[in-house]
């Protein structure tokens, strides 16, 4: 991972459907923030933020830039419970790991 690399992504939809991401990396703060740009549609610039509150405890913030108003509030109502899930999952993974020590 570093600026200016690429990362391609197929997610597969439960539903119905593959869906392809394509993004660029323009930011890379190792243990404090990711930042890429979006080259499919959805556009849109997305950061990821590290903060450590307390040893074994980090609040992890999500922010998603979009063009416009009208982009931000059309994608909301599918992109907050699809992230909400995702959340609830690492949540899971996080508490897994750590009953195994890693």
């Amino acid at each position: 991972m570093r600026v200016g690399g690429k990362w391609r992504l197929t997610m597969h939809g439960p539903e119905k459907g593959n869906y392809e991401n394509a993004a660029v990396f323009i930011a890379v703060e190792p243990g404090k923030r990711v930042a890429w740009k979006r080259q499919t549609q959805p556009l849109f610039d997305m950061e990821v933020g590290f903060e450590k509150v307390a040893d074994g405890q980090t609040v992890i913030s999500f922010t998603m830039v979009f063009g416009t108003a009208e982009e931000c509030e059309k994608m909301r109502k599918f992109v907050e419970p699809k992230n909400e899930e995702n959340f609830d999952r690492l949540e899971r993974v996080l508490v897994k790991m750590q009953e195994q020590g890693l």
